[in-house]
């Protein structure tokens, strides 16, 4: 079976749907890499962004409100998932251009930024709640190396979306190059 762009983005969604999951009750206000959330704010945001993104690339019906308590995002999360995944898997999905933070981007465009995001943030979900982010290996190469070109497009500086690079060994794991791309600190 090929990976297409959408199944392998599907698969880190699966990912991080796991890990959502395992959450304990008292990990829910941990703090987080992504130093200004903790665990809850951080999946809830992840949630907001795959509803925003959803709709964006034209997911149909609209998707249902919101709601940032724990319990509500372990369920909330894999339907919100879904219906994004479905959304790009829509006809002529990749193709037409759509708005994204950073600006109108093709539709595949939009799908590398939500596959880093999610890439990211699963990792910095799984460091918290002391979990392993069992990503797949080529998908994490291929977005690292679309990163690349992204981070060094980015504004830096206060309001900046990602702290400034970090620099890592050559032979670190591809999600921690990642992860330090969008300055992750890897020591702590």
């Amino acid at each position: 079976m090929s990976t297409t762009p959408v199944t392998a983005f599907a698969g880190v969604i699966d990912t991080i749907a796991h890990l959502v999951e395992a959450v304990e009750e008292e990990q829910w206000s941990a703090p987080t890499p992504c130093t200004e959330w903790n665990v809850q704010q951080l999946v809830d945001h992840l949630v907001a962004v795959q509803h925003r993104f959803a709709v964006v690339m034209g997911a149909q019906p609209p998707l249902p409100a919101l709601d940032p308590a724990p319990e509500a995002l372990k369920k909330t999360f894999p339907t919100s998932a879904a219906a994004l995944v479905a959304a790009f898997e829509g006809p002529g999905a990749l193709e037409r251009t759509v708005r994204a933070p950073i600006g109108e981007v093709p539709g595949a465009v939009a799908l590398h930024l939500q596959t880093i995001e999610h890439l990211v943030h699963g990792w910095d979900l799984a460091r918290s709640i002391g979990q392993k982010a069992l990503f797949d290996e080529a998908t994490v190469e291929r977005e690292t190396e679309f990163a690349r070109g992204l981070a060094a497009q980015m504004p830096s500086g206060p309001g900046a979306p990602f702290a400034p690079s970090r620099t890592v060994p050559e032979d670190a794991p591809a999600l921690d190059r990642l992860a330090a791309l969008f300055g992750r600190d890897l020591t702590e």
